[in-house]
């Protein structure tokens, strides 16, 4: 077994613990029958958990814990879904994109 470096194991960590975050999300807004889930498509649905992933990385955990995603509607994965595809996402900065995002996230009720 190739020797790893504590950098490469905190790497893998930080990209597991956001996964799981993210996926955690996921299953919360699958499980909200307003969200109509089944709707989507596949490329909606990575899309939405790349968009995800880039407000996880920039916002504070406290943040992320208040946001209602059990309550996230359709409507509002559509706004999500639409900024997400606008967004040129490998030419924009992740912080941008995150900024872009994470409004319509924050402004839940």
């Amino acid at each position: 077994m190739p020797d790893v470096s504590k950098t490469e194991i905190g790497r893998r960590m930080y990209l597991v613990h956001k996964e799981k975050n993210v996926d955690k999300v996921i299953e919360k807004i699958r499980e909200n029958p307003g969200a109509e889930w089944k709707k989507l498509s596949e490329d909606e649905v990575h899309l939405l958990e790349r968009l995800l992933a880039e407000v996880w990385i920039t916002c504070k955990q406290r943040e992320w814990e208040k946001i209602p995603f059990s309550r996230i509607t359709r409507d509002d994965i559509k706004k999500i879904l639409s900024t997400g595809k606008n967004l040129e996402l490998d030419k924009v900065p992740p912080q941008s994109v995150a900024g872009s995002v994470g409004k319509i996230l924050f402004s839940l009720k």
